[in-house]
């Protein structure tokens, strides 16, 4: 390299002194899918350290310091600026939904409710924007098929939310009571243990037996020999008859069932050689943002909250089917 070939800059030192150096744009290759043009201001003298700045490199790449394992990484940014748009405008809505939800006329159940299910969709997708930005997305599919079944069940309740959302809320003494008994009945474990010995132990069963038995005629359900059996879920049904029961049958054999095989170990999405769709970050942040667009709808919805336009015309998008 030319050293004088470069532009010529005079660079300020802390201690206010001045160095010539020469300007080089060189291709430097941060790992296999990172390669970046990056200016190189090359001194004459030999006495000024070697320096990575924000020019060229903190301002097009994340930087990760990891104090616990003593890494640093460079990664590409996880959001090219059309996405970045679309994320901001997405949180922007929530925003304005949320700020208005107060004055939602609305009953406590269904409130509350819909509350619970904006604040587990919020934390799933805070999950996988964490894939994105550390490059891990192939652990996405099992996140995107939560983020869907949360959306359908959602879906479902607003469809008639009062005594939808009550059922919702009820089923909490059936999952309680099933896994207090579980706790009890593991034969070795510390968590056994302090519940043994536990002075709230016999009132804590007494109330869960209690409860259990007030709400476990609302989700028996028939069976093929012709007796009955307890749910496994507040709806009642399996996951697929949702999907088909809201005409989103494609979604759920494209996505829901993809991603099951994924989580499941299939022996077709664990050959090596196999990439999954759902691990690709740009389908992955386009499904879970359509997900979270069609809550907030329906939240807007339930709660008569006003949008502008293409805020509006933005969330009905998300309501087609995908496939």
């Amino acid at each position: 390299m030319e050293l004088r070939a470069g532009r010529e800059v005079e660079l300020g030192g802390v201690g206010g002194g001045v160095t010539q150096a020469f300007v080089h744009d060189i291709a430097t290759r941060f790992d296999p899918g990172m390669m970046i043009t990056v200016p190189f201001a090359i001194m004459t003298s030999e006495t000024v350290p070697n320096l990575l700045g924000r020019l060229g490199v903190f301002d097009v790449a994340q930087v990760h310091f990891d104090v616990t394992f003593h890494e640093t990484q460079l990664l590409p940014p996880w959001l090219d600026q059309t996405d970045r748009r679309i994320w901001d405008f997405i949180i922007e809505t929530e925003t304005h939904i949320l700020q208005r939800w107060p004055e939602a006329t609305l009953p406590d159940t269904v409130r509350n409710v819909a509350r619970r299910f904006l604040e587990r969709t919020a934390q799933v997708l805070a999950s996988i924007r964490s894939l994105l930005k550390e490059g891990t997305c192939y652990g996405a599919p099992a996140l995107v098929r939560t983020l869907f079944e949360l959306a359908w069940q959602f879906e479902y309740m607003m469809k008639d939310p009062e005594p939808r959302a009550k059922q919702y809320t009820e089923f909490y003494w059936i999952t309680r009571y099933k896994q207090a008994r579980a706790w009890a009945d593991n034969p070795v474990g510390l968590i056994t243990r302090r519940l043994a010995e536990s002075p709230l132990r016999a009132e804590g069963e007494k109330r869960n037996r209690a409860e259990f038995e007030r709400v476990k005629a609302m989700f028996m359900v028939p069976t093929k020999d012709g007796g009955e059996r307890l749910a496994g879920n507040w709806y009642k049904m399996p996951t697929r008859e949702l999907a088909a029961l809201l005409e989103r049958e494609a979604e759920y054999r494209l996505v829901y069932a993809s991603a099951s095989a994924w989580a499941h170990g299939d022996p077709f999405r664990t050959e090596p050689r196999q990439s999954h769709e759902l691990a690709r970050p740009d389908i992955v942040l386009q499904l879970s943002l359509t997900c979270y667009e069609r809550l907030l709808l329906l939240v807007a919805d339930a709660g008569r909250i006003m949008l502008s336009s293409e805020q509006y015309e933005v969330l009905r998008k998300a309501m087609r089917q995908i496939a």
